[in-house]
């Protein structure tokens, strides 16, 4: 009769997918039907209570159903007496029940935001059975709760690797690559979640995040919209469709899906600082009202919150002209955000002057012209200039597509760093020069990719201002608009913002008048150095004579123009007037 010993490496060997060669699968479990096991077909059910969890995809809940205990050991070493009689009682262990039961276990911990003891328990199940997929699942999941993605992406890999129908995991690591940053990827994996699965919601909601990431809004419009007709209730569809109508400044479907959610009872600030967005004649909710029901998201910090807050009420408290109160808000909420970005905001602003000073002494050479690929028009200005809106306006030219703050010039600096074996930067100016024909052939096929048919493709990233004349050097058919704005309405509109990421300048007004005043000498400087290629505009303009100044911006692009109905912008100017004496007395102090 084998030892226990012996009995339990079986166990193991089993769970692991490690049977031995020389051990045939039914002369392995018959050796275990000597030891009392209950032959395949005897069952146990397990009890009601272990229904929590998302442990696989087949539609059906384990629990509740009769689990046939496929192996039972003992767990005493050397348990018979010589007379064949056992020494004490024979304890049997299920390790298909115990497994389970932990993993159930662990799944209720992470669902009652308790990330850190469902991963510890998911991590000891994964020790011992390694290819336990649930465990790996969940374990995944717990790491994502905890913002731990680099651990969560290895665990979903291999949950995707041993099961590579599961459509819950492919999703989750769909978003995972999001997270990191790997778009391309998390189209990919996400894609075939959508084959198995083409009408779940939580697919398509992923699915329209992963195109609002990469700037294509009119995609990710549509995946929300339908996520969103499939389950109403799903708030990461409604938000997402609320915001990117914003961006496409279909300000009525934007304030249906966000107002939605208030009435709904989620109110959180991200909601509010969205619809605030919304001009007040598409909104139809007093949004003063809600400033003292909001809530934190999911995991925001209490300080995270307190400032999310504060910067969504003074936007509140502005537009109902409540502008002292407005600006204490501001003040507060500005205050505590500088204080963990000091350090950066000082290397940024030097870094900034360094780029002026190169410049200044740098000769440019224009990229040949390309008659076979679109212009790529870069419209640059500090951040709140109005970009954005003048983008709106370009975008009603026939042959335009608007881009947005798309990644394109990111991407082909970044593939050209690794095709070339260098360490990955998106920092144009310190690739080797001899790779420049690479990188543009990177980024043309992005554009051409990008653009369809169009004649003109637009950008809108700012930061692209650090290297615009390597653009011109390297990029074929690029121009270049610049926006320019009253300092004062520019200053305090950056200060009333929030940024998720970046920006470090933003949070006080000696650093955000330097970063104005940087970035129109840059400008200046790129307007000097390329005269055939630039245009400036001020926003003041062409608020106020959109057709001149598109028809001027058709000319720069090579393309005609014929006048047409235009969106509604809005008209911003003279918003700081009520708070240029608090600006300057700020700016005043030492």
């Amino acid at each position: 009769m084998p030892s226990s010993s012996l009995q339990n490496e079986h166990v193991r060997q089993f769970f692991t997918r490690k049977k031995s060669a020389e051990v045939p699968a039914k002369l392995f479990i018959l050796k275990y039907l000597q030891f009392g096991v209950r032959p395949v077909g005897q069952t146990r059910k397990l009890g009601s209570n272990q229904q929590t969890g998302l442990i696989a995809d087949s539609g059906k809940q384990p629990s509740g159903t009769d689990i046939p205990p496929i192996l039972e050991r003992r767990d005493e070493d050397n348990y018979m007496n010589s007379n064949g009689t056992p020494k004490q009682p024979i304890t049997f262990v299920d390790p298909l029940k115990d497994s389970y039961e932990k993993l159930q276990r662990a799944e209720k911990l992470r669902l009652s935001g308790q990330p850190e003891k469902s991963g510890a328990i998911c991590e000891a199940l994964v020790r011992q059975y390694p290819d336990y997929f649930g465990a790996l699942y969940t374990l995944g999941l717990s790491q994502v709760a905890l913002k731990q993605f680099t651990q969560a992406l290895g665990y979903l890999v291999r949950a995707a690797m041993l099961n590579p129908q599961s459509w819950r995991t492919l999703t989750a690591l769909s978003a995972v690559y999001l997270e990191l940053g790997a778009t391309e990827m998390a189209a990919q994996t996400l894609g075939r979640a959508i084959r198995i699965n083409p009408d779940n919601p939580n697919v398509l909601a992923t699915l329209g995040e992963i195109y609002r990431e990469d700037h294509e809004y009119e995609l990710a419009r549509d995946a929300y919209l339908k996520a969103f007709r499939i389950d109403p209730s799903l708030e990461a569809a409604a938000l997402g469709l609320g915001s990117c109508c914003v961006q496409l400044g279909e300000y009525a479907f934007a304030a249906e899906a966000l107002e939605g959610l208030l009435e709904k009872g989620i109110r959180t600030s991200g909601i509010l600082s969205e619809l605030a967005n919304v001009p007040s004649s598409f909104r139809s909710v007093d949004m003063g009202a809600y400033l003292g029901k909001l809530h934190p998201e999911p995991g925001q910090s209490a300080e995270s919150f307190r400032n999310a807050v504060d910067f969504v009420s003074a936007t509140v408290l502005h537009e109902a002209g409540k502008h002292s109160k407005a600006w204490e808000h501001m003040v507060a909420a500005n205050a505590r955000m500088f204080k963990s970005v000091k350090e950066d905001a000082t290397n940024l602003e030097k870094t900034q002057q360094a780029n002026l000073e190169q410049l200044r002494t740098k000769t440019i050479r224009i990229a040949k012209a390309t008659p076979d690929i679109p212009v790529s028009l870069f419209i640059l200005g500090p951040s709140r200039s109005g970009k954005s809106t003048l983008e709106s306006l370009v975008a009603t030219m026939e042959g335009v597509k608007r881009g947005y703050e798309n990644p394109s010039m990111d991407n082909a600096i970044v593939r050209t760093f690794q095709s070339a074996g260098l360490l990955t930067a998106t920092l144009f100016e310190v690739l080797p020069e001899n790779l420049n024909a690479t990188c543009a052939e990177n980024y043309i096929k992005e554009l051409k990719a990008r653009s369809g048919s169009a004649k003109v493709f637009t950008s809108t990233h700012p930061s692209r201002i650090h290297d615009a004349a390597r653009i011109a050097t390297t990029i074929p058919n690029a121009r270049f608009v610049f926006v320019k704005r009253d300092p004062m309405d520019n200053i305090l509109r950056i200060y009333m913002r929030k940024y998720l990421v970046g920006n470090y300048y933003a949070y006080d007004l000696k650093t955000i008048r330097s970063h104005i005043d940087w970035y129109n000498a840059m400008i200046d400087e790129l307007q000097k150095k390329l005269p055939d290629l630039v245009q400036v505009v001020n926003y003041e303009d062409f608020v106020t004579e959109p057709h001149s100044v598109l028809a001027d911006i058709a000319q720069l692009c090579g393309v005609g123009y014929r006048p047409s109905n235009l969106p509604v912008t809005g008209d911003d100017r003279g918003c700081a007037n009520d708070y240029i004496t608090w600006i300057n007395s700020q700016m005043n102090r030492s």
